[in-house]
């Protein structure tokens, strides 16, 4: 592969800046929360068994942020890109919030003994590689492979989010899983912003375009990499799938042989007459 630096281009103009004050105006703290509210819900009933799947499924894939930071670092020609290196680290702190809150809501209803087991393993998992490996073309060590890894991700993770968020009766969880989700959608705006901004100044359109192709293909959540929390994720009729798609083929469509593509493999195609 040659030097992703003289494949991806340049961001001709600050956009990390743009988000950090964004980030700034929207951000949040676990002690805006109303932590008194959720001890009420939790002594009155109101925390469903859907609230602690969620919360337990979440907390186990959320505590895996020193692995994601891992994962960007792994990425060739990153630290040519200025602002998406920034953003990066910003990005890293946020999630970590997200893994920090969920634990704590574990422990004050009492689960998080339910998945101390997942915790250890999430710790010990070399996740880093094995996402890396996930994709056998090795997109996901290129600027654009990973790009597009983290717009697919942070989109799902922001659809679960809000579902479970309409689907709880807790005000509390409501209130948290929608700041998680907003977090998520600003992540996923940024990160879709440079996989276009990069692509208007590649110097390889082609190659570049096929390593977004080559990720789409390849693409995993986290759970199916780490095999842990499978079954709630992947059986809880969430029903994001036809939203997702619409979503990334706008995300895709700054080339329209790219979407081609994409929607030649993803979207059914009618049966043919007999």
């Amino acid at each position: 592969m040659k030097d992703c630096a003289l494949r991806c281009g340049t961001v001709s103009y600050v956009k990390y800046e743009d988000y950090y004050e964004l980030a700034e105006r929207h951000s949040w703290r676990v002690t805006d929360l109303d932590w008194k509210q959720l001890e009420t819900e939790y002594s009155t009933g109101v925390i469903s068994d859907l609230d602690r799947a969620a919360l337990l499924g979440t907390a186990v894939i959320e505590h895996g942020v020193p692995h994601y930071s891992e994962v960007w670092s792994l990425v060739e020609g990153l630290r040519d890109h200025w602002d998406l290196w920034q953003f990066t680290t910003l990005w890293t702190g946020e999630e970590h919030r997200h893994s920090h809150v969920l634990k704590k809501v574990c422990d004050v209803l009492g689960i998080t003994g339910d998945i101390a087991a997942d915790l250890a393993t999430v710790e010990s998992f070399p996740f880093a590689d094995a996402q890396k490996q996930s994709c056998l073309d090795d997109c996901y060590k290129s600027v654009p492979g990973m790009l597009t890894y983290a717009i697919i991700q942070e989109l799902a993770t922001n659809h679960f989010y809000l579902m479970v968020a309409k689907r709880t009766s807790s005000a509390f969880l409501k209130d948290l899983f929608t700041r998680i989700a907003g977090d998520e959608m600003r992540h996923h705006v940024f990160y879709r912003d440079a996989l276009r901004d990069l692509f208007e100044t590649s110097t390889d359109p082609v190659w570049y375009c096929d390593q977004v192709y080559r990720a789409t293909r390849a693409f995993q959540m986290p759970h199916m990499i780490y095999n842990l929390q499978v079954p709630f994720f992947e059986g809880g009729h969430w029903g994001i799938e036809v939203d997702l798609h619409i979503q990334l083929a706008r995300c895709f469509s700054f080339d329209s042989r790219l979407l081609g593509r994409l929607m030649a493999d993803f979207v059914p195609q009618p049966a043919a007459a007999v």
